[in-house]
């Protein structure tokens, strides 16, 4: 009966500790975040596909598009290479941490 008792505890602890490594070794992912932004195009890389934006609060931060990304300039869609240093814009998309990527712009007033 002891014996019974004391199996039963070691069994009890492996498997206690079994779950807690495999709980402690789950992978956190980083969440992406949304941003808003109006600013001005301040720069366009067309071979990266870069656009740097100026706001009142962000001083020429680098936005990225991909072929996702909607692009608008009153009521109809234009393509990257359309867009315009100068140009007035309002975007919004996610940031990974690395990566800020506009999935929706739309241009507000040329130059």
């Amino acid at each position: 009966m002891m014996r019974a008792r004391i199996s039963t505890l070691v069994l009890a602890v492996g498997v206690g500790l079994v779950v807690a490594t495999t709980v402690a070794a789950q992978v956190r992912t980083r969440e992406k975040i949304d941003f808003a932004i109006t600013g001005e195009i301040t720069a366009v890389n067309s071979a990266e596909k870069t656009l740097t934006l100026e706001s009142t609060n962000d001083k020429g931060l680098v936005y990225s598009v991909n072929d996702s990304t909607t692009l608008m300039s009153g009521g109809a869609k234009v393509t990257f290479g359309d867009l315009r240093r100068g140009m007035n814009v309002v975007a919004n998309g996610h940031d990974d941490g690395q990566t800020r990527l506009i999935t929706y712009l739309k241009v507000t007033k040329a130059p």
